[in-house]
């Protein structure tokens, strides 16, 4: 569907809701933060896109390499290949508010089998309504006028060498069947079997954030292209993120998908309705909308105080790519917190970056609200004299 009062040369098409939910769901493979974020909005350009093209242009088009190829591409390099008939297209993907440039990722110019007929420039709004598409390239203009980011490598195409009117881009489809838009690349160089292996452990390493930057351009291309190492790789990456979530730690993206561990339950479950400490900041505050996910999980202090019990409270705020959190310490069955009781947010180095002890009668402590990234970790400390509790979250 596209927007009545939108610019009729460009192509405004809307985001169902149920797409969106789909999408961040499926992104959640992935893993590290910018993968599963690339994939969320190359995933919600694709499918606009794609059900629209169908259904007013090219019925029979379709996903240039359809599923397992698809995920490892997004692990590792923005954009997707749709073919319409005989011709490669490219959707471009960006969250950029301002359309001053299209932004080409060097594997979708310089690989021989990746290469396009046409690059075309998105704008998602993830957590809005529509895809914009807002103009268009041929690989030949590609090549010759856009300047080559040799940091991030990828090809920028200043917004006045785009093709602005959409409407042309259907009239070239059609009519300039016979124009040869690639130019020759150069041949792939060779590597060993052993060589790519090597590669697929290193960088499979999760600490290796842009594997596409790490090695030299002409060893990644190799290595992309070869269906067998690329999808080696993401495996790599993908074994090493559920080796990592299987340690102890609470994954907090499932608590966005309502799945929650047994041991944290939903603050009614310790707190009744008129509770003034807990309705300080997880009701009523607005610092805390209505579309938080709040649970709670109860901490047994054991001989260190007379066997009282301390609930720990966590609330999550979810906002595109990041999440803002609150963390609470409540007594339970008693007025007042132990006295000098500490909660502490550590880094995943274990570094400390918050901590707040209680005072005399207090009812509950908090931490400053924190925001983090989708696949970051952090821990929670609560530490009452010769008793420590730790617990690890993945967002």
């Amino acid at each position: 569907m596209t927007y009545a009062f939108a610019d009729p040369r460009e192509w405004l098409l809307e985001i169902i809701p149920k797409i969106q939910s789909q999408c961040w769901q499926q992104s959640q493979v992935y893993a590290t933060p910018s993968s599963r974020w690339c994939a969320y909005i190359n995933q919600i350009c694709l499918h606009v896109f794609l059900d629209w093209v169908k259904t007013e242009y090219v019925k029979e088009a379709s996903v240039w390499c359809s599923s397992p190829g698809i995920p490892a591409f997004w692990e590792f390099v923005n954009g997707t290949a749709i073919l319409l008939n005989d011709r490669r297209v490219v959707l471009i993907p960006s969250e950029a508010i301002d359309d001053s440039e299209l932004e080409v990722p060097q594997e979708w110019v310089d690989i021989p089998s990746w290469t396009a007929d046409y690059y075309l420039a998105a704008q998602v709004k993830p957590d809005g309504e529509w895809v914009r598409i807002w103009g268009y390239t041929s690989y030949t203009e590609l090549k010759s006028l856009a300047h080559y980011d040799s940091v991030d490598r990828t090809y920028c195409m200043d917004a006045r060498h785009l093709t602005k009117d959409l409407n042309a881009f259907w009239i070239t489809y059609q009519f300039c069947v016979d124009e040869k838009f690639k130019a020759v690349i150069s041949p792939l160089s060779e590597l060993s079997t052993t060589q790519a292996e090597n590669l697929q452990q290193r960088l499979g390493d999760l600490s290796v954030t842009f594997p596409r930057l790490e090695v030299p351009f002409e060893t990644w291309r190799v290595l992309l292209e070869n269906e067998e190492w690329r999808q080696g790789l993401y495996q790599q990456r993908q074994q090493r993120q559920r080796s990592l979530s299987s340690q102890g730690q609470v994954n907090l993206s499932n608590w966005l998908l309502c799945i929650y561990d047994a041991s944290w339950q939903a603050i009614e479950t310790f707190f009744n309705s008129s509770s003034s400490s807990l309705a300080f900041n997880f009701r009523s505050s607005a610092s805390l909308s209505t579309t938080s996910i709040k649970r709670a999980k109860m901490i047994d202090l054991g001989a260190e105080i007379e066997s009282q019990k301390v609930v720990l409270l966590v609330a999550l705020i979810p906002d595109n790519q990041l999440v803002s959190i609150r963390v609470q310490l409540h007594p339970i069955g008693n007025e007042y917190l132990p006295n000098n009781i500490k909660l502490v947010l550590l880094s995943s180095g274990e570094e400390i970056i918050q901590e707040v002890q209680a005072r005399v009668q207090d009812n509950y402590v908090q931490l400053k609200l924190f925001e983090g990234e989708v696949g970051e970790c952090f821990s929670i400390q609560v530490i009452l004299n010769d008793y420590q509790m730790i617990e690890n979250f993945v967002i």
